[in-house]
């Protein structure tokens, strides 16, 4: 079991991490928010300090600069756009249902949706409830939902001023924390634990800044695709699928289903099909382009395992849980992978020399 002592070493420091996170959410909330968004934000803060010639301070205001303005776009820009054709789309399905079922009527004699009891104003019910369940979603709302879990306005005050404080702290300190980890570990692992670290930062940022590229770059497409085609609800839609792309297969086909019954159902058209059509293919064909030159540094994490990451994530710790359970588990696969590798070749390197 020696020999495996930096492996269980980084294990049992993640699960300590994991259960303080949920133990105590309200007050590890803001510093896991604030290491999160310095951990993504990083590569800024590289280019920042390349560009400032290594003034790690000036580089990560400029680096928190940069991503307040981004989520402020999101907040006040994006998001606003994405409720109101959600509030549209909610009020323009029962149309849609409706023809659909017209539409499978002349087709097997019997309206679908009556046979299962289903009017059409059901679906718009079931959507309606859910968008309650998210609340109404005004942006002080939403900013509450993300800071706090005591939802009140001097939480929310303290809070919105600590997570980018935090950030700051941990983008100027990110070397000082490691060394400092390092340091408290035991010393016959610390040089293979550090090799070890810098694996699973490597597959994690990889990862995780390669997905949002991915995303980003779906979401995008979808949209301008959709809205050249003549679509409803194309930026929604672009939206969601690129949301959902981190979750393999369910973004295409988030995005696919929803945009063929519109082009059918509402523009009628073939070219509105068959323009469908091809903006998800080259969109899949594209995606299968770029995805392997931003993922380069992985080895590749299997999309079963992320699936079942998300639901055991979403089984366990509700919201919270899917939000964590993908990095864990891309965390955890060099673990497992350094493992495999030390039982396969009988051997480790120590600090101090050879051992079998």
């Amino acid at each position: 079991m020696r020999k495996y002592l930096s492996e269980i070493y980084f294990i049992g420091t993640l699960a300590v991490l994991v259960l303080s996170l949920f133990l105590m959410q309200p007050a590890v909330m803001p510093f896991f928010l604030g290491s999160a968004f310095a951990y993504v934000s990083h590569p800024l803060f590289r280019f920042f300090s390349k560009v400032t010639n290594g003034r790690r301070r000036i580089s990560a205001v400029l680096t928190l600069a940069t991503v307040l303005w981004v989520i402020f776009i999101v907040l006040f820009i994006i998001l606003p756009t994405v409720v109101s054709q959600v509030q549209s789309f909610i009020e323009f399905l029962p149309h849609l249902i409706k023809k659909v079922d017209t539409f499978i009527y002349g087709f097997f004699g019997e309206h679908f949706f009556k046979k299962f009891s289903t009017g059409t104003l059901t679906f718009q019910s079931i959507l309606k409830g859910l968008y309650t369940q998210l609340g109404s979603m005004p942006i002080g709302n939403l900013i509450q939902r993300l800071f706090s879990g005591v939802f009140s306005a001097i939480s929310i005050t303290i809070n919105a001023v600590l997570v980018p404080l935090i950030t700051y702290y941990m983008l100027v300190n990110a070397e000082k924390i490691k060394e400092l980890y390092l340091l408290l570990s035991p010393i016959s692992i610390k040089d293979e634990l550090r090799k070890l670290i810098d694996k699973v930062h490597d597959a994690l940022s990889s990862y995780l800044i390669g997905q949002m590229f991915v995303a980003l770059f779906v979401g995008i497409y979808i949209a301008l695709g959709l809205y050249i085609v003549g679509i409803k609800y194309a930026f929604l839609i672009g939206f969601v699928a690129g949301v959902l792309n981190m979750i393999p297969y369910v973004g295409f086909f988030s995005g696919l289903i929803p945009s063929v019954l519109l082009a059918i159902f509402d523009n009628g058209t073939l070219t509105a099909v068959i323009g469908v059509l091809t903006v998800f293919l080259t969109e899949v064909g594209l995606e299968n382009l770029i995805y392997p030159i931003i993922m380069s540094r992985t080895t590749g994490i299997n999309p079963l395992l992320i699936l079942f990451s998300i639901f055991v994530g979403g089984y366990l710790g509700g919201f919270l849980g899917i939000v964590i359970a993908v990095p864990i588990a891309v965390m955890v696969v060099p673990v497992f992978e350094s493992f495999i590798e030390k039982k396969e070749n009988g051997s480790v390197n120590w600090s101090n020399g050879q051992h079998r």
